[in-house]
């Protein structure tokens, strides 16, 4: 039952039933209502014109996501607007919505600047301080010294110190997941939840409707609830009698949080399931990355949960009950932010795009799921063009075939311009991390894909200087040496067939 439903609620199942829907409305056109066929078809095509017009004049919009939404209302007037409505907005609407924002005005309150470190980053480097200068005016995510930052090249190291300190807790547990999942990993760590709610810890749970959808029974928050567990479905899929919750659906919250004691707190890639931590295996090798922080960086981890748990939970908590009580000397300075899609500002993809631009010597990236916009793949090839090591791993394994033939289309134009491409051959890579100049790197749960970077509410950590940076590009020095090259003879000896359908699939890019 829940792979069907997973199925009727994905983007293929709707696109499939937009597209009959479609060729119904022709079919009743050309044959019923010939008579007013010239009416109806005017009035339609006027429709999709103002659809269009309103892309054009909204100037948040990329480009390239505008084209693609242009070219479907163009040519499925009817089913394209419909598609547009549940996939392609950037924007939220509805109930929903202003309890996003009310959450977030309190949110940013309780985020004050810092300006005293955004200085010392940029004595550290100009261009790095802009960087953080941005996060901080923008996502009001300010830096923090006092912070301790441990990195973890895989995810079964990340949960060995995760279980120890989650047994440590005394005061509060946070957790906040796409995908939870029933297994091994998840019954050791509901074990101890259940045992430290019954002592008393604040331990709440914010989950995906969607991500958790075939990996949790029906009504799970009520069961967490009968072991005194808080828990909040995040855009829950059930009726609701407002239009904008439903057009919300493709919404999601993406992010990977947990944090303990308000002083330790966890990201990254991983999340809740088994083959994050290898202990089944799906696609081969399972690489995940994450972070640890433990210090006054927590701060801004704890706000982002706090402001999603308010606007999901719609009850309000004491902010000032949650401040870091530990300071830690480090030799890093840390940045976590959050990414929305509720403003104008693709937080995650103008750091990117910043780490790339202003890369001086190399820059290394990995991410799981490569679908980009213009401004990416410019980048990317400006760098490399300039002379800069730019290196990029993506899957050998895939997750999906799909977004894998996606990814691979973009290959030739990469390659032509002196960007080294690695497939991870042991099996799937669903990390998001990058490294530039050994003295900037991010890691987190956004993707270098449409949907991360416009539609999903992410979270993500910049590491300035320090061990941590340099503890990443050795991860990547390590991939390299066992990764598979690309070479143009790879990409020129691909079948015609296969070619033809990247093309296609790229065509449908912001969709996936």
């Amino acid at each position: 039952m829940k792979k069907i439903l997973r199925l009727v609620f994905s983007k293929r199942f709707l696109v499939a039933i937009t597209a009959v829907i479609q060729l119904a409305i022709m079919y009743i056109l050309c044959t019923k209502l010939y008579g007013l066929g010239g009416g109806i078809y005017i009035a339609v095509t006027l429709i999709g014109l103002l659809c269009m017009l309103y892309l054009l004049e909204n100037d948040n919009i990329n480009p390239t996501y505008k084209l693609f939404w242009m070219l479907i209302m163009l040519f499925l007037p009817v089913s394209g607007m419909v598609l547009y409505l549940l996939y392609g907005r950037t924007i939220l609407i509805g109930a929903y919505k202003s309890n996003l924002i009310s959450s977030f005005d309190r949110y940013k309150k309780e985020l004050k600047p810092n300006k005293e470190v955004c200085d010392e980053i940029t004595a550290m480097d100009k261009d790095l301080g802009k960087q953080a200068t941005y996060l901080q005016q923008i996502a009001y995510a300010p830096p923090f010294k006092d912070t301790r930052a441990k990195y973890y090249s895989m995810g079964a190291d990340l949960f060995h110190d995760y279980l120890q300190d989650i047994k440590k807790a005394k005061k509060s547990i946070f957790i906040q997941y796409f995908i939870i999942d029933e297994g091994f990993l998840w019954d050791q760590i509901l074990e101890i939840l259940k045992e430290k709610a019954k002592n008393g810890v604040d331990v709440r749970i914010i989950y995906d409707a969607f991500g958790c959808m075939i990996t949790l029974p029906a009504n799970y928050d009520k069961i967490l609830e009968s072991y005194g567990i808080k828990a909040c479905i995040f855009n829950d899929l059930k009726f609701s009698r407002h239009l904008g919750d439903y057009l919300m659906f493709n919404h999601r919250d993406h992010r990977k949080i947990t944090i303990i004691d308000s002083n330790i707190g966890y990201g990254g890639g991983v999340n809740l399931a088994d083959e994050y931590a290898n202990i089944i295996e799906r696609h081969g090798v399972w690489k995940d990355t994450g972070f640890r922080l433990e210090g006054q960086g927590v701060w801004s981890m704890t706000c982002t949960f706090l402001q999603n748990w308010e606007a999901c939970s719609g009850k309000t908590t004491n902010y000032d009950s949650f401040h870091p009580t530990v300071s830690i000397p480090s030799d890093t300075i840390v940045q976590h932010y959050h990414d929305v899609p509720m403003d104008r500002y693709n937080i995650s993809e103008n750091v990117y795009l910043t780490i790339i631009n202003n890369a001086n010597n190399y820059v290394y990236m990995a991410t799981p799921y490569l679908v980009i916009d213009n401004e990416i793949l410019t980048a990317l090839t400006l760098a490399a063009e300039s002379g800069i090591d730019v290196r990029l791993i993506v899957p050998g394994i895939p997750d999906k075939w799909y977004v894998y033939y996606v990814t691979q289309s973009y290959y030739k134009v990469l390659l032509e311009a002196g960007v080294k491409i690695y497939e991870y051959t042991p099996g799937f890579i669903h990390a998001k991390m990058y490294v530039s100049d050994d003295n900037v790197a991010v890691v987190g749960s956004a993707n270098m894909d449409y949907r991360s970077l416009h539609l999903h509410f992410e979270n993500c950590c910049s590491f300035y200087g320090g061990k941590i940076v340099g503890d990443v590009k050795s991860d990547f020095e390590d991939m390299f040496s066992y990764c598979h090259m690309v070479t143009e003879e790879d990409v020129k000896s691909v079948k015609l067939y296969k070619r033809v359908m990247q093309i296609a699939l790229r065509i449908l890019g912001p969709m996936m």
